[in-house]
């Protein structure tokens, strides 16, 4: 009897025992538990009951028996298997194990608990141990379906999809009528980015069983990953037909309308999914994003809050709800958001970034500067959190830190426009105009539109007084039309100082209509007037400098020159004097007041205000010239000897001071001192008429007219209708010719009549 019911058991079949009066109808397990009691010794119906209570999911009870037949016989190789498959199924896979190790060893060739054995380290993620009990299960059963089918799974978790692919086609060779291994045959293919063929095998397994949901949202996920969107819809709201509760395929329905660009449709499977799923907060949070593309802010925020509720650390929803606050210019809430964020991530470069942005829109540079600060610390390359921090250290006035990350930024990225601007600005801050143009130049290069630079650039010519790159850029910002509040008095301040003066009338006039109290404006218009030679307009912009600014030194000055010129002489005065009192060293109105004592035959007074000039500028040659020129004037010629002696000291090549202290050594017949003077100034410029003139006139006065009638020929022949050389030629040849009448009477007087002697003529 014992032999009969091994050889049953054995192949793993529990029936209906045979007796000797005929097939009873009694329980199994009855049965079994009864024979179990007639024989204590025996371990086959315990065997029996194991797998019975296996087969009907009772695994406590099948742990049991398998023990007891153990117990009664150790080398029983079936009942270790029994046991650990009821481990395995009861979630027990350690102890399955153990029973599996011991079946094998019982059991070289046995190929049940090899599979088992695979499969429980499957279950336990343990992929390389499963392999080699798995391969030796097939090769004593090569047509053992589950253990290939389990195979495959092992080397697809593995990422060996191309040989899982080979034992998933030999499980459906051996049983073609299995749809979890065409389901699974088409997971492979689709990692291996073969779509088509994944598509083929789950639509196979859909052949087989029309509801296998699984094969519907593999197929909807095949088209996703190979940007099929619009194929991937039906097959997945075929799985949620099949199956409304499928978390899987309300989420990648989700993400087919995403990825199509039809974010309000995307909300309504990801509504769908918090009802499946409402305490999963990763459902909130993507239906959130949803709600955010739609551009529906509130919404998006009290999902991304629920999400948070359920989930307080979830950092990806505290950043955006931050972002979402900052969008909705709600800076508090933004930046308190944005500081859990970082508390979760200490790491999140996006949320340091963005609370720099937030603090530098609030002017809070210092903040600004820290959180763009620690974005760097982070991440060294950051080239935009570099060029950021450069702003917010040039807005601190660190001007020397801010130079050293816009220089940062530049290295990582040298093609940073707006980062060279900065630079630049940064330059111009400090006064380092020349420094200023490098990066200027740099970023126009990198965008000739760049209107904001090009206005920099050619401002900082202007400071620099290289005035014609200045109107080049300036007359670019112009015609742009960007304004900036002072582009046309910058142009037109540079083309009054290269002397296109009618040219720069129009640019600041306009800069005096967009500013009528631009003080410097009406002053260089009226400068531009007066070269331009409209004196009488002069005036008003001039009076209007001072009226705006009184305290405007230069403007009373160029008012009391435009009066000069005009010949009102008493406002010339008060405008110059006006200067003086405002600035006691303003050499050239103290120097102006006193060509107006001049005019006035106030000269002691205009003496006075010719050395306050000298005074206050020793090198002023024009002070020098006109002290000594009013002293000769004034026949105090050893004063205006010295005086022109000085400015020649300070500049030997002075035309006007040789020519005129040479006049002056003539009139106290010095000639002698003054023939090299006028000698020096015809050298210096060799058509000069009265330099020639005069030295003719040294010449006469010393005798020596051959010399002076050279000088006079001279003169005759730069100047052709020179009168005053036509007479000194004409004076000096009756001169001569009388000379030679007197000379030839005194020779006949003394002469002595004689035949012998013949007179030549």
């Amino acid at each position: 009897m014992k032999k009969i019911l091994i050889c049953i058991l054995s192949f793993g079949f529990l029936t209906i025992l045979p007796i000797k009066n005929g097939w009873a109808q009694e329980d199994p397990i009855e049965k079994l538990k009864k024979a179990a009691k007639a024989d204590p010794g025996d371990y086959a119906p315990h065997f029996g009951l194991g797998q019975a209570y296996h087969k009907m999911g009772i695994y406590e009870k099948a742990i049991e028996e398998y023990k007891k037949a153990i117990k009664l016989e150790p080398l029983f190789a079936a009942a270790f298997n029994g046991l650990g498959s009821s481990y395995g199924q009861s979630g027990q896979l350690e102890k399955a194990i153990e029973a599996y190790l011991e079946a094998t060893k019982l059991g070289p060739n046995y190929a049940k608990p090899q599979f088992g054995l695979g499969w429980a380290y499957f279950q336990l993620e343990e992929y390389e141990k499963a392999l080699l009990p798995l391969k030796k299960a097939i090769k004593v059963e090569p047509k053992m379906v589950s253990a290939r089918f389990t195979l495959g799974k092992v080397l697809a978790a593995l990422q060996k999809h191309d040989q899982a692919i080979k034992h998933y086609k030999q499980a459906l060779i051996i049983t073609p009528v299995f749809p979890d291994a065409y389901y699974q045959l088409g997971q492979s293919y689709v990692n291996l980015k073969m779509f088509d063929e994944g598509i083929k095998a789950y639509n196979n397994a859909l052949k087989l069983s029309p509801n296998f949901f699984e094969s519907y949202i593999g197929i909807g996920k095949a088209y996703i990953n190979n940007n099929r969107n619009e194929k991937a819809i039906a097959p997945l709201k075929s799985a949620i037909a099949i199956n409304p509760l499928s978390i899987q395929a309300y989420d990648n329905l989700g993400l087919a309308y995403s990825n199509l660009g039809d974010y309000e449709k995307s909300i309504t499977p990801y509504l769908e999914l918090i009802r499946v799923d409402y305490m999963n907060p990763v459902a909130y949070y993507k239906t959130g994003v949803a709600y955010t593309r739609v551009n529906k802010k509130r919404e998006a925020i009290k999902n991304f809050k629920e999400a948070i509720r359920l989930n307080k650390d979830f950092p990806e929803a505290h950043f955006n709800v931050a972002w979402l606050y900052q969008q909705l210019g709600e800076t508090k809430n933004a930046l308190n958001s944005y500081a859990q964020t970082i508390k979760l991530n200490p790491k999140n470069l996006k949320a340091f970034f963005n609370s720099g942005e937030i603090h530098e829109s609030l002017k809070h540079y210092k903040e600004a500067a820290e959180s763009f600060k620690k974005v760097t610390q982070i991440d060294p390359k950051h080239v935009a959190a570099h060029a950021r921090l450069g702003t917010n250290y040039a807005k601190l006035n660190l001007t020397d830190e801010a130079l050293t990350e816009f220089n940062k930024a530049l290295e990582i990225d040298p093609n940073l426009v707006d980062t060279y601007y900065q630079l630049g600005k940064v330059y111009g801050d400090l006064k380092r105009y020349q420094d200023g143009l490098k990066p200027l130049k740099k970023a126009i290069q990198l965008k000739p539109d760049y209107i904001k630079a090009i206005y920099l650039f050619g401002k900082f010519n202007t400071l620099l007084h290289n005035y014609k790159e200045a109107v080049l850029s300036l007359k670019k910002v112009i015609q742009s039309k960007i304004g900036f509040d002072d582009t046309n008095f910058l142009l037109g301040q540079s083309l009054l100082k290269i002397n296109r003066h009618q040219e720069a009338l129009p640019y600041l006039k306009q800069a005096i209509i967009t500013n009528p109290k631009f003080a410097l404006a009406q002053y260089n218009l009226g400068q531009a007037l007066i070269k331009a030679g409209k004196i009488k307009e002069a005036i008003e912009p001039l009076m209007l400098a001072t009226e705006i600014q009184p305290d405007f030194p230069k403007a009373f000055n160029h008012l009391g020159e435009a009066y000069q010129m005009l010949g009102n002489y008493s406002e010339a005065f008060k405008a110059f004097n006006q200067a003086t009192l405002l600035d006691q060293n303003f050499t050239t109105a103290h120097n102006n007041l006193g060509t107006i004592f001049v005019f006035q035959k106030k000269y002691s007074e205009a003496i006075k205000s010719f050395k306050k000039s000298l005074k206050t500028n020793s090198n002023f040659q024009n002070g020098y010239l006109n002290l000594a020129m009013i002293y000769e004037m004034l026949g105090r010629y050893p004063e205006a000897t010295k005086t022109y002696q000085d400015l020649l000291n300070l500049n030997p090549s002075h035309e006007k001071a040789l020519f005129s202290l040479g006049w002056v050594f003539i009139d106290e017949k010095r000639l002698m001192e003054a023939v090299p003077l006028f000698k020096k100034a015809i050298a210096l410029k060799p058509n000069d008429v009265n330099s020639h003139y005069s030295l003719g006139i040294a010449y006469d006065k010393m005798g020596l007219s051959d010399e002076a009638l050279i000088q006079y020929q001279k003169v005759l022949q730069i100047e052709g209708n020179h009168q005053g050389a036509y007479q000194k030629i004409d004076l000096l040849k009756r001169k001569r010719e009388i000379t030679i009448t007197n000379t030839q009477k005194t020779i006949n007087k003394d002469l002595i009549p004689n035949s012998d002697i013949i007179l030549l003529p």
